[in-house]
């Protein structure tokens, strides 16, 4: 059975990268955030969780990308359904996205300790210029272009997506595309168009991860992420993490060509959790910045269930 869903959620990947797809911003601590990507993934931890996330990308650049996410979900039903809702903020130089995300997840037991879980996303993003913040002096007249003397309206960018996500003690499989529609930017706004020319298009996201346990007090996980486009290359990454006492979490990751970073995330109390990571460019044609930073921080309320069969690792 275990098997036969693999290789099912594994088509769907391949399927829904044939369709058109674009990259979207992600986090390093991506399994701490698996929310934000796959709307399966609510009910995971079979009680109420908030988590909240900041990224500076491309430190020591003006108008470098950041990103700041606050999450939360929770199981309902005796756990076959789940919600999550999620807040999302988005700032690349001038422009600025705003996206509210709401989700609702049907979950299936399939095996002793395996779950299946189907869920749909809804996302409503508000997208900003801010032509004010950008200053071009003309080399010949020493006068500043017209073109960005004035802000566009905004665009509203509404979206549906869905997502699979299996996990049983040790295993998880997600598969996700949580944008399936394209979002036109100059919608409405030809004064844009040669700034922010094309559209926003899905993305597709394939994650795994395993746990071996090395004895009582170390644990290993490795695990896999791919994301696909149709007009972008594919980003593969993976990460080792090693939890130490099931306290400590530490560990390393590299994005094929893109980033190569280490984190740790350490377990205040069974409800609270901190976590930090920093990587760097892998790839030498940028050197000249203080890599990409990102804090975490998880809060879960005491399980309404009285029993969880197995500690959530992913």
């Amino acid at each position: 059975m275990r098997y036969q869903i693999l290789t099912t959620l594994a088509a769907l990947f391949i399927f829904s990268c044939v369709a058109n797809a674009q990259q979207e911003a992600g986090h390093a601590q991506n399994l701490m955030n698996m929310l934000r990507v796959n709307p399966a993934y609510a009910g995971y931890k079979e009680t109420a969780v908030f988590t909240a996330f900041h990224r500076s990308q491309w430190v020591g650049f003006k108008g470098a990308p950041s990103t700041q996410t606050l999450s939360f979900d929770m199981p309902i039903k005796r756990g076959k359904f789940a919600w999550g809702g999620t807040i999302n903020h988005d700032k690349i130089g001038p422009t600025s996205e705003l996206s509210l995300m709401m989700d609702a997840t049907a979950r299936v037991q399939v095996n002793r300790t395996g779950f299946m879980s189907f869920g749909l996303k809804a996302t409503a993003s508000m997208f900003q210029t801010n032509f004010s913040d950008v200053t071009l002096t003309s080399t010949h007249y020493d006068q500043q272009d017209d073109f960005f003397s004035n802000n566009p309206q905004s665009v509203f960018m509404p979206n549906i997506g869905f997502g699979f996500f299996y996990h049983d003690r040790a295993h998880f499989v997600s598969v996700s595309v949580p944008r399936l529609l394209e979002n036109q930017l100059d919608k409405k706004n030809s004064d844009a168009y040669a700034f922010s020319e094309g559209v926003v298009q899905p993305t597709a996201f394939l994650m795994a991860g395993k746990i071996w346990k090395i004895d009582r007090q170390f644990k290993f996980q490795p695990t896999l992420m791919m994301r696909a486009t149709a007009n972008a290359p594919l980003s593969i990454g993976a990460n080792a993490n090693l939890f130490i006492q099931d306290t400590f979490k530490v560990g390393a990751y590299y994005y094929y060509k893109e980033v190569a970073g280490a984190f740790i995330q350490y377990e205040v109390s069974k409800k609270l959790k901190f976590g930090y990571s920093v990587d760097v460019f892998a790839h030498r044609a940028i050197t000249t910045n203080f890599g990409s930073h990102e804090i975490m921080a998880s809060y879960q309320l005491k399980a309404k269930r009285k029993r969880i069969v197995y500690p959530r690792y992913f």
